[in-house]
């Protein structure tokens, strides 16, 4: 009898690497488990946080004030409520629009701190921490309701219509009143119009410097540096730049220093795929190693709504919301750290937001929800499900007998966890969901890991399984549903004998 420890699936998910070829730590399936550093964890739960509306919540509006406490809003069937409170929405704070797709940027200055927002239907809005006004924008051959991105650079507003080259932007410090265009139809190389604008951070040789970034959607990057675009002594273009065109108009997040970018070819940083053709930037996407799963779903779903990266420090999470309809999502997740992927389902949201470093997402039944939070999604089960890489117990060319697994986790409770093997790069579909996993005290050698139940964070949960599996390489599957415990995956004993025919 030959026994082996294998790690946790802290790698993550894997779908560039063949099943032969896996490395250890990282697993086939890999969902509602989030890799750290030394574990894998069920993710935690989200419970309901702002109701009262009807249909999808399409923004959640982020306003942060230079002092003080956050405040947070949704936009819904043509009105924008506040829903900075748990509980039911109040009145709502903007009514008799067209188009709740808002896109928003902030900046401070001597008179406040304000938000600015545009959805290329309506007039743009704007909020000063308690007024919701609608302070005119103006500009020769401006249509101001046509604006639709925005960005703050330099200490300057930006914005642009809606299939146009031009952008827009207002003196260093405003909010509101004259605006100059800035054209980029005889920059673009490639046509197409401006879907978003965001700012670089690199490192120029001699310090930092902020860059400004217009990304079309053709998948051109437009890249200029300078602080004022009518200096022509300082402000100059630093060069185009070809990439995958770019899904939905929430395709980029700052990430640090970075800009990240949803396009064709991934999930990709501005900073490393501006130094190599666009044939190679599939190399360089932090989606690299699960790019056949992104890739079928920007082909399936790209052009719906819901597309959206949110940067979630709090977690370690970088978070990309990828909607497969008008009521379902799932998402791809990234540990900040160590770059692992993995995917969390049974959130469908539609759009994300930030409020005083915690997540919210708005759902298409009128419900914002608070991000990790609790151990059930709003009572309901968390599954989770995960599939090792094949292992070939280092003698590939052996048969091996497979009779027990002892996963081993970490819990506050019995994770009530499900176990088998699969063998020669054979994928089961015969693992059942097991029963949720409950906080009540079982006996000892009759709960499912044999192991009693304490009660008490921290308590190891482990006991043999028998299983049945014969071949060459073996992989281990665990699936947990839960509604109460946060179970943390830290190894897997394997038992199995060498020989024996087939």
């Amino acid at each position: 009898m030959a026994s082996v420890s294998l790690p946790p699936p802290v790698g993550g998910l894997d779908q560039r690497e063949s099943l032969a070829d896996m490395p250890a730590d990282h697993a086939v399936v890999l969902d509602n488990f989030f890799p750290d550093t030394d574990r894998v964890s069920i993710r935690r739960g989200n419970s309901s946080f702002a109701t009262g509306m009807t249909g999808n919540v399409e923004t959640l509006i982020e306003y942060t004030p230079q002092t003080g406490t956050g405040e947070l809003f949704a936009a819904n069937a043509g009105k924008i409520y506040d829903v900075s409170a748990a509980g039911a929405v109040g009145v709502a704070v903007v009514t008799g629009k067209a188009n709740d797709r808002w896109q928003y940027s902030q900046l401070g200055n001597s008179a406040g701190h304000f938000v600015r927002l545009f959805n290329g239907a309506d007039t743009p809005l704007l909020y000063n921490g308690s007024t919701w006004v609608t302070t005119a924008i103006h500009g020769s051959g401006l249509t101001p309701a046509n604006l639709v991105w925005t960005n703050t650079h330099q200490n300057r507003m930006w914005f642009g219509e809606k299939d146009s080259l031009s952008a827009w932007y207002l003196a260093t410090s405003s909010v509101s009143g004259s605006a100059t265009e800035f054209p980029l139809k005889g920059v673009a190389k490639l046509g197409g119009y401006i879907m978003a604008m965001g700012t670089w951070t690199r490192d120029a040789g001699d310090g930092m410097d902020d860059v400004a970034c217009f990304l079309t959607s053709e998948g051109e990057v437009i890249v200029y540096t300078g602080t004022d675009p009518s200096a022509t002594a300082t402000w100059s273009l630093i060069g185009n730049f070809h990439i995958g065109r770019p899904i939905g108009r929430r395709c980029m997040v700052q990430a640090g220093t970075d800009l990240i970018l949803i396009t064709q070819d991934g999930f990709v940083p501005l900073s490393r795929i501006l130094t190599m053709d666009r044939s190679q930037s599939r190399m360089v996407a932090l989606s690299d190693q699960i790019s056949s799963a992104v890739t079928t779903a920007v082909r399936e779903f790209g052009t719906i709504y819901g597309w959206q990266p949110i940067l979630y420090p709090k977690a370690s999470m970088l978070i990309f919301n990828i909607p497969q309809s008008v009521i379902k999502s799932h998402q791809f997740v990234f540990n900040t750290i160590t770059g692992s992927p993995c995917r969390f389902t049974g959130i469908n949201a539609v759009c994300w937001g930030l409020m005083d470093d915690n997540a919210y997402w708005g759902g298409a039944d009128g419900v914002v929800y608070k991000f990790d939070d609790g151990n059930s999604d709003n009572g309901a089960n968390i599954e989770a499900d995960a599939i090792q890489a094949f292992n070939y117990f280092g003698s590939p060319a052996s048969n091996k007998i497979f009779t027990q697994l002892e996963p081993i986790f970490e819990s506050d409770s019995n994770p009530n966890a499900a176990v088998e093997i699969n063998v020669d790069f054979k994928i089961l579909q015969t693992l059942a969901v097991p029963q949720a996993s409950s906080a009540d005290a079982g006996a000892w050698d009759s709960a499912v890991w044999d192991a009693s139940v304490w009660g008490s964070d921290g308590d190891i949960y482990d006991g043999w399984r028998g299983v049945r599996g014969r071949g060459r390489a073996g992989s281990v599957r665990v699936r947990i549903n839960t509604n109460s415990a946060r179970p943390s995956w830290i190894a897997t004993n394997v038992n199995f004998t060498r020989g024996g025919g087939f």
